[in-house]
C-alpha cells in the first residue's frame, strides 16, 4: 500500500511524534510510506531526522509563514501526481481543501490528535461547516485517538470515526547521568519532569505555582520543564519562577531517559489528545500525575497507575501532588509496576494494526 503523511512540519511535538513513529512501523510492515512536510525542514525538526531510512520523505519547500495559494496547488498537485492509496492527514489545514475537493476517488483520512472542538481555531473556524461536509460525505473519514476524542467527534460532526488509540514503539532509555540526577538536592529529593511544549493547553503557570507553593512549605521536590518555547507571552510568565527547584531544559530527545530517572511525570492540562509523553511515562515505569482531560482519563486509573486531579485548576493539582508525596516508597514502586503493566495496548503496532484496517474499510 502506498501511504503519504502529510503535515506542514515535523517539529518537535506529540502530533510528529506519532507521524514518525506510524509512519516507520507501517514501513516496517512492508508498506511504501512517505512523509511531507509543507515547510522546508528546519535543523529543529527533530522528527524529521529520525524518520527510519525505509520512510520516504519529501517537502514542498514552504519558507515563509501565512497564507498562501501557492501551497494550496502545490499541495494537489504534488497528492494527485503521487498515485497514493491512503492520503493520511494530520491536521485539516487549509492546504488540503482543494486537494479534497478535486480528487473524490482519492482516500483522504484525517486523524483529530485533540478533543474535536479544540481542533477548531484561526483559520478552522472559517472552514468548520466545509469540514463538517466533507466529513458527513466522505471525502474525508475520520480518525479518533481515544474514546474521549471520539467522542467529541461525534458530538460535533454527528457522524462516526474510525477508532485508532495513540501508540509508541517501546522507547530506548539511556541509563546515562542526566538532569534528573543532577536534580537531586538531597538523597531524598522527589524530581517530577513536565514534558510539555511551552503553550497554554499545557497549564505551566499552574504547575510552577503549585510547586512554587510545595517548595515555600518545605517540601523536597525539584520540577524540571522539558519542551519547545511555543508561546513567548506564557514563556515569560514562568521565568520568574525558575530557580535551581524548578529548570526550565528546553527542548530534549531524550525525554524517555528522564522520565525512567524521575519519581513522578507531571501533566496538568487544560486539554488533550491521548498524549504520546503519558504512554512513554507508563512504558519506562514513571508514575502519571495529570488532570483528567482527554484521552488521559481513558488511561490513567486513579491511585493504580498514577493519580488524576479533580480538575486542571491550581487548588485541585496542588492536592493531587500532595496525595503522591503522602505516598510511602513502596507504595509508588507498586504504582510504577502498575504504569509499565498497563502500556502493552498502546504499542506502536497495535496502533498501526488499526490504522491499516481503517484504511481497507469501504
Amino acid at each position: 500500500m502506498r501511504i503519504l503523511h502529510i503535515h506542514p512540519s515535523m517539529l518537535g511535538g506529540g502530533i510528529e511524534s506519532v507521524i514518525c513513529s506510524i509512519a516507520g512501523e507501517m514501513a516496517r510492515q512492508g508498506h511504501d510510506v512517505t512523509v511531507c512536510s509543507i515547510y522546508r525542514p528546519k535543523s529543529d525538526d527533530i522528527f524529521w531526522y529520525q524518520l527510519p531510512d525505509n520512510v520516504h520523505r519529501d517537502t514542498l519547500g514552504k519558507e515563509s509563514t501565512g497564507f498562501s495559494l501557492r501551497e494550496v496547488f502545490s499541495v494537489y498537485r504534488y497528492i494527485r501526481r503521487g498515485h497514493f492509496d491512503v492520503v493520511q492527514l494530520h491536521g485539516f489545514f487549509y492546504y488540503f481543501f482543494f486537494a479534497v475537493l478535486m480528487l473524490p476517488r482519492q482516500k483522504f483520512f484525517y486523524t483529530f490528535h485533540s478533543d474535536a472542538r479544540r481542533e477548531n481555531f484561526k483559520w478552522d473556524v472559517r472552514f468548520f461547516l466545509l469540514k463538517k461536509l466533507a466529513f458527513r460525505l466522505g471525502l474525508v473519514r475520520a480518525i479518533t485517538i481515544s474514546p474521549a476524542s471520539q467522542q467529541s467527534f461525534y458530538e460535533l460532526y454527528g457522524c462516526r470515526s474510525h477508532l485508532c488509540e495513540n501508540g509508541i514503539p517501546m522507547p530506548r532509555v539511556d541509563g546515562a547521568q542526566n538532569p534528573v540526577d543532577e536534580a537531586r538536592v538531597t538523597p531524598e529529593t522527589r524530581v517530577f519532569v513536565h514534558p510539555g511544549r511551552i503553550t497554554e493547553a499545557k497549564n505551566q503557570m499552574v504547575l510552577v505555582r503549585v510547586f512554587r507553593r510545595l517548595i515555600d512549605e518545605g517540601c523536597d521536590v525539584a520540577l524540571l520543564i522539558v519542551g519547545k518555547e511555543e508561546d513567548d507571552d506564557i514563556m515569560q510568565q514562568l521565568r520568574p519562577y525558575f530557580s535551581g527547584r524548578i529548570c526550565y531544559l528546553g527542548l530534549r530527545t531524550d525525554v524517555p531517559s528522564l522520565l525512567a530517572k524521575a519519581d513522578a511525570m507531571c501533566l496538568p492540562s487544560v486539554w488533550e489528545g491521548l498524549p504520546i509523553t503519558l504512554l512513554e511515562s507508563l512504558a519506562v515505569g514513571c508514575v502519571p500525575v495529570c488532570s483528567p482531560v482527554g484521552g488521559i482519563v481513558n488511561v490513567v486509573e486513579d491511585g493504580r497507575n498514577g493519580l488524576l486531579s479533580a480538575s486542571s485548576g491550581e487548588e485541585d493539582y496542588y492536592q493531587a501532588m500532595r496525595r503522591f508525596l503522602a505516598l510511602s516508597r513502596d507504595e509508588i514502586v507498586r504504582m510504577k509496576q502498575q504504569a509499565q503493566a498497563s502500556f502493552q495496548p498502546y504499542h506502536i503496532s497495535r496502533t498501526v494494526e488499526k490504522y491499516l484496517a481503517a484504511y481497507a474499510a469501504k
